[in-house]
């Protein structure tokens, strides 16, 4: 009886919406693509979340991007120059590049759009990379000609073509009808393979093929090359309940699922499903709320750490697809120097100890989770290693947009929560380095973590930049705001009719190049 309800409930996600395009059958030109949650906002970098980012990426597009092999390369720019101390950067642009509502690209779009991301309206989440709040400040960006962009900034910006490549509020290029006369955002305009269609809220939001996308001659590459669109839609379905996104995979209804739980991989290979597994530096996290008085004290938080045994942990999710780490320095890239040994290693009675110095005296202390099967199977082993130590734990379950709320406003005292993979290890400490009181999000607010990552913002060198990381990490594993859990696969389903995906080191799904067969 609980699948028929649970197909019941797929039924009502796919059935006809308010639109003439809405019936979609099996055809082959619809791609359906499971995914936990609705978006959290359309608009880019601002309210985002994982699955924005996703999404979006389908529409919009950056002068530069990530490929496969993590270097930074050319999508809306053709190429770009540089002055010898990195404070000048000129990209010439793309020629026949078009926005959806058939308008060309021009360097004063670019301009256009960096001056609405640094605008404080905009509520840009990473304008602080460009405002002078996180390493060297943008000082101008102005249209030298019609397809050359000129940026200045006021002290040397190596690092600026990782930050304009990152997948997590990337600064996309977007129309200038993507806002109305008030200049309120109305809907992405971009010059991707695929153009926003519809959304409704709770149920499915839909992109269309764009049949004048100027694509990049080879193969697709991370999210450069190649991304010409051979699906006619893509409809992204909210199907929150694990079970049945995994039922609805078999029983035809759905194309694509990520997230897939280990304990299903075999049974969907079996039923003739494509299993997609790719390692990512996507990082499951404890959080550790510096400013909550349970939390203050960096012993209780070291003493937190060194009750979680993060092998075990692992090993009991199932599947061996999590490499612990504690780490934001994913394993098996060039920055990680065995700098989890720099953390605190699993010691119950050191905990125990540490608690009490600290004054813990056996009061409950909150861990925040979303109502996701894995993340509360993550924070119940959490609740029960941490009471081995004498430490209290109450779960507080909560839907995944009211975990993000209070996320953004710093309303918990521990949380699990995901980063998806951020590509460069200076993306990740500048997600988590700040002034809380400016920005609520930042988890790491010390004078020495905000000076380290200004002195690696002005580094080039590998070598160079992998010290200060290091330091970084052993300064961290001191303080641990942050506990880092283990590392995260991107694991995708896809059903027998879905040819040509790939999954890369990014860990978004990318549906560019993507063909279905019916069946």
């Amino acid at each position: 009886m609980q699948t028929i309800k649970q197909l019941s409930v797929l039924a009502i996600l796919l059935g006809t919406a308010a639109s003439a395009t809405s019936s979609l059958a099996n055809e082959a030109g619809t791609l359906r693509v499971a995914i936990h949650s609705d978006i959290a906002s359309l608009n880019p970098g601002v309210n985002r979340d994982a699955n924005s980012d996703m999404v979006l990426a389908h529409v919009v597009e950056g002068l530069v991007g990530f490929g496969d092999d993590l270097t930074v390369k050319p999508m809306l720019a053709d190429s770009w120059t540089t002055n010898d101390d990195a404070t000048v950067y000129e990209f010439k642009l793309r020629d026949g590049v078009k926005f959806h509502d058939g308008k060309p690209l021009t360097a004063e779009d670019v301009v256009w759009n960096f001056n609405r991301y640094l605008e404080p309206a905009t509520t840009f989440q990473c304008v602080g990379r460009y405002d002078g709040q996180v390493g060297p400040k943008l000082a101008k960006i102005e249209a030298v000609d019609a397809g050359t962009v000129r940026f200045s900034f006021d002290a040397p910006a190596p690092n600026f073509l990782i930050t304009l490549a990152t997948i997590q509020c990337t600064p996309w290029i977007l129309s200038r009808s993507s806002v109305d006369e008030n200049g309120a955002f109305a809907k992405p305009v971009g010059t991707g393979p695929f153009a926003f269609d519809t959304q409704q809220s709770g149920r499915f939001l839909d992109l269309v093929r764009f049949k004048d996308y100027a694509a990049l001659p080879g193969k697709p590459d991370g999210y450069v090359g190649n991304k010409t669109a051979n699906l006619e839609r893509v409809r992204f379905m909210v199907v929150p309940d694990a079970s049945t996104r995994s039922n609805g995979l078999q029983s035809g209804e759905i194309d694509v699922i990520d997230e897939v739980e280990p304990s299903v991989i075999e049974s969907l290979r079996t039923s003739k499903m494509t299993v997609d597994i790719q390692p990512t530096p996507a990082w499951m996290t404890l959080q550790l709320q510096t400013t909550a008085p349970a939390l203050s004290d960096p012993k209780m938080r070291r003493a937190i750490a060194h009750a979680i045994d993060l092998t075990q942990l692992s090993a009991a999710l199932g599947g061996g697809l999590y490499t612990p780490n504690p780490s934001v320095l994913a394993k098996d890239t060039y920055y990680y120097d065995n700098s989890a040994a720099a953390w605190p290693a699993y010691d119950v009675e050191l905990a125990r100890k540490l608690a009490g110095e600290a004054g813990y005296k056996g009061e409950e202390i909150s861990v925040l989770v979303a109502n996701r099967q894995n993340r509360v199977q993550v924070a119940t082993i959490i609740q029960a290693m941490l009471s081995q130590a004498g430490i209290k734990i109450r779960l507080d379950v909560r839907d995944w947009a009211t975990q993000l709320d209070q996320y953004r406003a710093g309303k918990y005292e521990l949380a699990v929560f995901a980063y998806s993979a951020r590509l460069d290890p200076l993306l990740s400490y500048q997600s988590y380095i700040g002034d809380k009181k400016a920005e609520p999000t930042r988890m790491w607010d010390d004078a020495r973590a905000t000076e380290l990552l200004a002195k690696v913002s002005t580094l080039r060198q590998p070598e160079e930049r992998k010290k200060v990381f290091s330091e970084l990490n052993a300064e961290m594993g001191k303080q641990v705001p942050i506990l880092g859990l283990f590392n995260i696969p991107s694991v995708t389903a896809l059903s027998p009719g879905v040819k040509d995906f790939a999954g890369w080191q990014g860990g978004t799904n990318r549906f560019w190049g993507v063909t279905k067969v019916a069946d």
